[in-house]
């Protein structure tokens, strides 16, 4: 119980400084919403839309795109943090790794959340269907969401300071959006479509692409490996933020 106190402590202070820093919050927010009305406007003046840019296909790539930019600003938070004094008084309080870890992931996960339902309604506003299908493809997108806030706390833990956070996460944001099936579906990519399927990104977008087109048995296996990833890169980050501090 004390534990889970320390951790809900450390979040509720880390979402403080999330929201004393409302500019990068809203475009967080907003860019991908902001992209996904540009993209409607082209495909609904378009003659023929080809498949990959109906609204159900396209728009869970761009809820992805948006997931990266929040990797982005949890990496950079923590990544300031660690160079200030809040970091050298945390490392003499009496809390577990781990603790101060999860501290960061909850403090995002509800301005994920808010994020995740804005845009299915955006995207009902531009033809998505609205239907139980949103309810189903809301929760399934969480462990997607963990994915990316989970792989910031560790390029946050890996890095010195925030001006490396934004290089190391822009080489992430250009791999999920060739390779992770956002702006373009991997089937197309033949043999290198295997490689890409050992990634987490792809199966990111085929579960709720699968829930929109009413596939439900699509998401297992995909969600295992999104979850497996998540679990995995947590438990890296862990072991890589003791033996820095131990």
């Amino acid at each position: 119980m004390k534990k889970m106190n320390k951790t809900f402590i450390l979040a509720r202070r880390n979402l403080k400084e999330i929201i004393r820093d409302p500019l990068s919050l809203v475009f967080n927010m907003a860019f991908p919403i902001l992209m996904l009305f540009v993209l409607g406007v082209i495909t609904n003046s378009m003659e023929y839309v080809p498949e990959q840019f109906l609204i159900n296909n396209y728009s869970v790539g761009i809820c992805m795109f948006g997931y990266t930019f929040a990797m982005l600003f949890t990496a950079m938070l923590i990544a300031e943090d660690k160079n200030g004094e809040f970091i050298n008084r945390l490392n003499m309080a009496p809390i577990k790794k781990s603790s101060y870890i999860a501290g960061y992931y909850i403090a995002i996960a509800p301005v994920m959340a808010v994020q995740t339902a804005l845009f299915l309604l955006c995207s009902c506003i531009l033809g998505l269907e609205f239907s139980y299908k949103l309810a189903v493809a809301f929760i399934y997108l969480i462990p997607s969401a963990s994915l990316y806030v989970v792989l910031g706390v560790l390029i946050g833990t890996i890095v010195k300071n925030g001006k490396q956070a934004g290089p190391v996460c822009s080489i992430i944001i250009s791999g999920t959006s060739m390779l992770g099936g956002v702006f373009m579906p991997v089937e197309g990519m033949g043999a290198f479509s295997t490689i890409v399927n050992l990634l987490p990104f792809t199966h990111s977008v085929k579960i709720a692409t699968g829930v929109f087109d009413g596939d439900f048995g699509c998401i297992y296996p995909h969600v295992l490996w999104v979850v497996g990833y998540a679990v995995v890169l947590f438990a890296i980050t862990v072991l890589i933020y003791k033996r820095k501090k131990g």
